[in-house]
């Protein structure tokens, strides 16, 4: 069956109604996040947060297997973030996709949500496996709201958390965010706290609201580099709030600090800059000159200790299981403020 994310809550989750198979799929990663919250207070411990790009068949097996530590008639919820990479890594042969979806039709007391952060068409949801999650579970879709609805659930916050919102003051927040959910709940925390229990005006969302900015992941490198701590923040959020996961960012930032200190020490040995540079893959011209501010700004302990400290994040994610989005956000913040 399908369903929009906040009608699944309300219709299914409240009303312990879960099915095995779930299928999450759509760009309001805000949605997707609320619905994550939902299901980590529903299962407590027997709640599994997995991603696709890091785990196999067999790992999936594993997870899935029936019963729980705590009891063997428990449910436990398995949450699989960037299924379509994990589809990748299995490949089209029909005996790999035939074992996943035998896998899929076992499933009864193991709730597994899958999650594409795309919309899915009706030609691709009627192609297995996502036909067994049609006929089998539910389909989840977390589309963008229309404005008006957006306008609403702002609204209602306002309303219910201070003293309300004018409708230009309204109209201006939306247009400023872009409707972006997760840019809209940052923004709004900042003119509740602002107003302190009055009403919203349209000078205030001037004084308070800057334009919303698309940033990329480049640009958080350099930002975080410059030790510029608004900027590495601000960054965050915004790519948050899109395709981008703390996990990607994470990646690219261990690739980078890696290279710096792997550069310093062929430094020390004797090896010219831009030979070291070469030899670590960076050979663009415009690359080599941020590469070379970073190295300034970055000396070889410092580079020495950020390896250590990020292998410490990765395993609080991975591992520990520690929210990937706040963690990156208290390394970023620790170490430009260091």
């Amino acid at each position: 069956m399908g369903y929009k994310v906040l009608q699944y809550q309300k219709e299914v989750i409240e009303k312990g109604k879960v099915k095995p198979l779930n299928l999450i799929h759509g760009e309001e990663h805000f949605l997707v996040r609320t619905l994550i919250e939902k299901l980590k207070d529903k299962f407590g411990e027997n709640f599994n947060l997995s991603w696709g790009d890091e785990i196999d068949l067999e790992d999936l097996y594993e997870l899935s297997s029936e019963g729980s530590l705590f009891s063997a008639a428990s449910e436990k919820a398995i949450l699989l973030m960037n299924f379509d990479e994990f589809l990748k890594k299995l490949g089209r042969k029909r005996k790999s996709v035939e074992a996943l979806t035998d896998l899929l039709k076992s499933l009864k007391t193991t709730k597994l949500f899958a999650v594409v952060n795309y919309k899915l068409t009706n030609q691709e949801l009627s192609k297995e496996p996502y036909k067994t999650f049609s006929e089998l579970g539910d389909i989840i879709l977390a589309d963008k709201l229309p404005t008006n609805r957006i306008k609403e659930i702002v609204r209602k916050k306002f309303e219910r958390e201070g003293g309300g919102i004018e409708e230009e003051a309204l109209d201006l927040l939306v247009d400023t965010c872009q409707g972006n959910l997760m840019v809209l709940k940052n923004e709004s925390e900042k003119l509740l706290a602002y107003a302190d229990g009055r009403k919203i005006t349209l000078e205030d969302v001037r004084r308070v609201c800057l334009p919303w900015e698309e940033y990329t992941l480049f640009e958080f490198v350099d930002s975080f580099f410059q030790k510029d701590i608004g900027k590495s923040l601000r960054i965050l959020r915004d790519i948050y709030t899109k395709d981008t996961h703390a996990l990607q960012v994470m990646g690219m930032l261990i690739g980078y600090i890696t290279k710096l200190f792997v550069v310093h020490e062929l430094l020390s040995e004797g090896e010219k800059l831009e030979s070291a540079l070469d030899k670590v893959g960076v050979k663009h011209q415009f690359a080599k000159v941020k590469f070379k501010g970073y190295l300034d700004k970055v000396p070889r302990e410092a580079a020495r200790t950020l390896i250590e400290d990020i292998y410490r994040l990765d395993y609080s994610v991975k591992v520990l299981f520690v929210n990937p989005e706040d963690a990156l956000e208290k390394f970023t913040t620790e170490y430009v403020l260091s």
